[in-house]
């Protein structure tokens, strides 16, 4: 961390899909929606390999 800060770099943090979905539901969520997307540039962009996922979720009434 010590290096990070000194080169000021981020510290990224990520969670399996089932984390993220099974959380979720878990939760009692209801999973309404799901898209996927590259970064715009870069090799995975070149291999049409998604690097983003947005989810939409409700808590249902």
């Amino acid at each position: 961390m010590k290096q990070l800060e000194a080169e000021d770099s981020g510290v990224q943090f990520s969670h399996t899909i089932e984390e993220q979905i099974g959380g979720q539901l878990k939760a009692g969520l209801m999973l309404t929606d799901l898209y996927e997307d590259t970064n715009g540039q870069g090799y995975l962009h070149e291999l049409n390999i998604n690097t983003f996922i947005a989810k939409r979720a409700i808590k249902p009434l």
